[in-house]
């Protein structure tokens, strides 16, 4: 069992019981009557998509810190429109480093 666990368009999860096919494990809201349904991957993200993964292997934190990190240098490069990017970019600096110190 791969227990791979996707997350669709409604908040719902879905975990891969075999291969390419998946069981509604949990909903979101008061729809529990749904729970236990089954569907083939490319029919699920077809009809509740788009499915994300849940990687609890992936750090969220890193990943925000490098997208804020991508948005600073974005403002630098754009510092002659505002000087308002100056700042936004210190600020999106300063929150990618405190993210980073806490996965440290």
């Amino acid at each position: 069992m791969s227990e791979r666990q996707f997350k669709d368009c409604d908040g719902d999860t879905w975990t891969e019981f075999e291969p390419g096919m998946l069981r509604l494990t949990k909903c979101a809201g008061d729809r529990n009557q749904y729970t236990g349904i089954e569907s083939s991957i490319e029919d699920a993200q077809v009809d509740h998509g788009p499915l994300t993964e849940i990687r609890p292997d992936v750090d969220v934190r890193a990943l925000l810190a490098d997208v804020l990190e991508e948005l600073a240098t974005e403002a630098n490069r754009r510092r002659f429109v505002s000087a308002d990017c100056a700042w936004i970019a210190n600020t999106f600096t300063a929150k990618a480093q405190e993210l980073r110190k806490g996965t440290e």
